[in-house]
């Protein structure tokens, strides 16, 4: 059996993110892999589809993005370390009601913590400020809520919590490499940037989604936690939209 192999095996029977082959240099890879992506298609879409439906051209342009970053994260993973994906991430389909349960607890921390700082920041008179997807066209709106729903809690739990995280605490260790990929993530919500109450929100988010990946071992757990924060998002945004 291959070494490689054989620390597919020991990621099995360890804490998943202090035993990833993987390294910060390949995070950093992907990460700008991912951005040239992006520019990429933004260039094609807008050259074939200048009369393109807004809605339409956001989500197609997010799912040919998520398409590349899973894909680039699979590369570099089963590629180059040669890792089985579903043991890289602790896809395991027959731990799903534990994963569940995991997740939901995951789900109502994020809720407590979200309204808490909800609450924080009305006091403080941040929050009366607009949410910027209040602002968008209704077909927008849609598809980002599609996208938010069904593509970016797999797509983000698996290249931040999945890939990201496991090298950074492997290097910097487990609180200072959930720390900050959470503020990563927290960053990289840029729509966010300038409405302070929700880019807290979206860390913190980040940081109970960390701390489930790293003593669970799986991206399951996030993915539900991710899924269930969304839909709450989508549900109360149509009610005022």
């Amino acid at each position: 059996m291959s070494g490689k192999n054989k620390l597919g095996l020991t990621i099995l029977n360890s804490r998943l993110d202090e035993h990833v082959p993987w390294k910060i240099s390949d995070v950093i890879f992907a990460y700008v892999l991912v951005f040239v992506v992006s520019l990429i298609f933004i260039g094609i879409f807008l050259y074939a589809s200048l009369d393109m439906n807004i809605g339409l051209f956001t989500a197609l342009l997010q799912i040919a993005v998520s398409l590349a970053t899973l894909g680039i994260v699979y590369a570099v993973v089963t590629i180059k370390y040669q890792i089985p994906f579903k043991e890289a991430f602790g896809i395991y389909f027959h731990k799903t009601p534990y994963f569940f349960k995991q997740g939901i607890l995951a789900a109502i921390a994020i809720v407590l913590c979200t309204t808490l700082i909800s609450f924080i920041f009305s006091h403080l008179g941040e929050v009366s400020k607009q949410n910027p997807y209040t602002l968008m066209p209704e077909d927008k709106i849609m598809a980002i809520i599609f996208l938010a729903i069904f593509i970016a809690p797999i797509i983000e739990e698996i290249f931040f919590r999945g890939f990201m995280q496991p090298a950074l605490v492997k290097t910097l260790g487990a609180f200072p490499g959930i720390l900050i990929t959470a503020l990563i993530f927290g960053v990289s919500h840029s729509q966010y940037l300038d409405y302070n109450a929700a880019l807290v929100a979206v860390t913190t988010i980040g940081l109970i989604l960390g701390i489930t990946k790293y003593y669970t071992g799986s991206v399951m757990p996030g993915i539900f936690a991710h899924l269930f924060n969304n839909l709450l998002a989508a549900i109360s945004l149509l009610s005022i939209h």
